[in-house]
């Protein structure tokens, strides 16, 4: 890894551009990596509830106002959205709970929430690494977009973009 560093905490939204790299660690949250191809700029929300029911605290923590505020970030720093993809990752069951308690499908709930805020932005999902019950430890490379996934001892790297 030649580019800078940029951790991701819970509840936060970064930019960067080319060489940075954007990571954090997820568990049944949900990691948006959204990237424009031909700036080589991207950003990496982190994402800890799908929606925002309090109307007006920490709008990074929310897939329905983290990930418009992510694409109006980029925008700012010259990206286009015809050029924007997303990858996805997290959204993982790590704890057990009967399945009638909201608590236990907050990752699935989380994807949901993540896929219908980028659809309705227009930002196609290229690639995703969701659900499960193994946290995730991701790299989003703004050279090229790519992005890796390490979860379970294992890693996967997701290149298109």
């Amino acid at each position: 890894m030649n580019g800078t560093l940029i951790n991701v905490g819970v509840a936060q939204v970064k930019t960067g551009e080319n060489p940075a790299v954007l990571r954090t660690i997820l568990g049944s949250c949900v990691g948006i990596c959204i990237y424009d191809r031909m700036k080589k700029i991207g950003g990496l929300a982190h994402i800890l509830l799908p929606t925002d029911t309090s109307g007006g605290s920490n709008p990074e923590k929310f897939a329905d106002t983290a990930i418009p505020l992510l694409v109006q970030m980029l925008i700012k720093q010259g990206a286009k959205k015809e050029f924007m993809s997303a990858k996805i990752a997290g959204g993982a069951s790590m704890f057990k709970f009967d399945a009638n308690v909201a608590l236990g499908q907050i990752g699935d709930r989380n994807i949901e929430e993540t896929k219908k805020a980028l659809q309705k932005l227009q930002i196609p999902i290229l690639e995703e690494d969701v659900g499960g019950n193994a946290g995730r430890v991701i790299d989003f490379f703004l050279e090229d977009g790519r992005l890796k996934v390490k979860a379970s001892g294992q890693e996967k790297i997701y290149y298109k973009v």
